[in-house]
């Protein structure tokens, strides 16, 4: 079975505490559920896999949903996770999602971003990339991993910059090694 999987090095992520007004979503909260398990039933965690919510075990309030089609009104949030979530999304979807996100956030609203580069950097025969990561919350580390058939799922730094001004979206912190990024972001102002 492990034929069809290429692994990357593995990482480490730290993360403290996520501070806001208000409740946090986290689009793709299913699954190991990390933001829900730092920041508990603050989280509103939505996925568009039942079977990946039911699997999460943490205090978020989890609800089946697409990334696409957000069911909240307008300016409902102040803060908008995904943590290794949008490797799983189509290419062309990514940029609805994110217009999306913009409409949920209020004037100011903001973003936090990880994920992985599926670029030029895996070069492999493999159909499938995984990143085994070590998350290190702020009162355990968490063993994980994500993968994803990569092919057509290629994203870059350079792809989400793009995307992120088409969406209406200002970077506040990037941070990239070889294999993972970070992106904080935030609605940007509308001028008039």
């Amino acid at each position: 079975m492990d034929q069809e999987f290429y692994y990357l090095p593995k990482q480490n992520i730290e993360l403290e505490n996520i501070e806001t007004n208000g409740f946090i979503l986290d689009i793709g909260g299913g699954g190991e559920g990390i933001i829900g398990q730092l920041c508990g039933n603050k989280v509103i965690a939505i996925d568009p896999l039942e079977e990946e919510l039911e699997e999460t075990k943490n205090d978020s309030l989890k609800i089946v949903m697409d990334g696409c089609d957000l069911k909240f009104i307008s300016s409902s949030f102040s803060l908008v996770t995904s943590f290794f979530t949008f490797m799983y999304i189509e290419k062309d979807k990514r940029i609805q999602v994110l217009k999306e996100v913009n409409r949920v956030l209020g004037d100011e609203g903001e973003m936090m971003i990880w994920d992985l580069t599926l670029s030029e950097n895996v070069i492999t025969d493999k159909e499938i990339v995984v990143i085994p990561l070590n998350v290190i919350l702020p009162d355990r580390t968490i063993e994980t991993g994500y993968g994803c058939r990569w092919k057509n799922k290629q994203q870059t730094v350079e792809d989400y910059e793009g995307l992120f001004i088409e969406a209406g979206f200002v970077i506040i912190e990037k941070k990239v090694n070889k294999d993972l990024f970070y992106f904080h972001i935030k609605k940007k102002p509308i001028i008039g």
